[in-house]
Parts: C-alpha cells; structure tokens; sequence
C-alpha cells in the first residue's frame, strides 16, 4: 500500500514537471524547406505579399526559411517548392502582415519571380533575371554591368536608380533599355515604388 502511494505521488510529480517544461517552450515563430537543386537550373518563383531576400550560395540546393509576426499565423502559411530536373517552381501563400521569408538558391540560378507586394532583394545570383512586382521596394544586385547582354526596367511610380548603367530616374512611367556584350538578360518591373539596380561587386562582395 505504502509503496502504491508513493508510486502515485511520484507520477503526478512527474506529469506536472512536464505540464510545466511543455509550457515554458516558446511558441514557433518560423519554418523551412529544402530542395537539393543543380547549379544553372532555371527557378520560377510566384510569391504572396510580404518582405522577401533572394540570394546566392554554393550549395546545389534551395532552402527556404519564412517567419511570422504571430505563432498562430504559422500554420496558415503555404510554402512548396516542386523540382524536375533542371527546372523548379516555388510558391508561397502567407499572411498580410509579419510575413518574412529568406530564399537561397544556387550562385548560378536563372529567376523569374512575380511577387504580390512588399520589399524584395535579390542578391549574389548569376543568371537571368526576369522579376515583377506591383508594389514595393525593389532591389537587385545586378553584379557586374558587362555580364549583360540586354536589360531593360521600368517603373509606374516611384524612383528608378541603376548606377551601373548610368541611369537616375524619378516620377512617373519612367523605363529604360540597355544593350551589351554579356551573356545575361534582366528584365524588372515596378508599378509604384522604389526601383534600384544595384552593383555590390563594386563594394568587393
């Protein structure tokens, strides 16, 4: 009986030892995904509202991590990533505000991206570029001007800066078209924000 007793006391001091750890963990804020992916595939990206950065790495792989504001926004949030071969898609459905997503993707990526709304960042990536967006701050890292064999950009509202390419713009329908000897393409597209086209090569990144 003695022995019962204890035994009982014991389990109900264990149960609230873990009722008390289980609750003292923070609630999740992010989560993430990852694709192995080969280097000079092509990426198509269709993303929802929100503050997005697209950048470079050495990896052969896509990884995706996004964060929220509010733990029980999490599992509202969509994020798939589907690969064949040397061509994948990327989609994201998220919520209207707080939502933060981080994209690496392989140096030598091409990229079309057609973004909702929000701030976008693309740096670090080798490749053509074709990336539209209806509103927002848009920033490219262009890497080397030389890399180019045509770019052309063009804003509804906003600012146009492309110092690589000796362009300063402000207003409205402002666009331009540049032509090189480079292997590359860029096409972007702004309806009402901040347009920049950006040289982080010239910063010895």
């Amino acid at each position: 009986m003695r022995s019962a007793l204890i035994a009982s006391i014991f389990g109900v001091i264990l149960a609230v030892l873990l009722a008390g750890q289980s609750g003292s963990q923070p609630p999740r804020l992010s989560d993430s995904l990852e694709r192995a992916f080969p280097s000079g595939g092509d990426i198509h990206m269709d993303l929802s509202a929100g503050d997005y950065r697209i950048s470079g790495w050495k990896e052969n792989r896509i990884h995706v991590l996004w964060k929220v504001r509010n733990a029980e926004d999490l599992p509202r949030v969509r994020v798939q990533a589907d690969v064949k071969g040397s061509a994948a898609t990327l989609a994201t459905d998220g919520v209207r505000n707080g939502f933060e997503v981080e994209i690496q993707v392989p140096t030598r990526s091409g990229l079309r991206v057609r973004l909702t709304a929000g701030d976008l960042t693309v740096e670090g990536i080798e490749g053509n570029k074709d990336i539209e967006s209806h509103a927002g701050d848009l920033t490219i890292d262009v890497g080397r001007a030389e890399d180019y064999r045509r770019v052309d950009a063009s804003l509804w509202a906003g600012d146009l800066e492309a110092p690589p390419f000796n362009v300063s713009k402000g207003g409205l329908f402002r666009s331009f078209d540049w032509k090189g000897n480079g292997a590359y393409t860029l096409h972007a597209h702004l309806k009402a924000g901040d347009l920049r086209l950006v040289s982080r090569h010239a910063d010895g990144r």
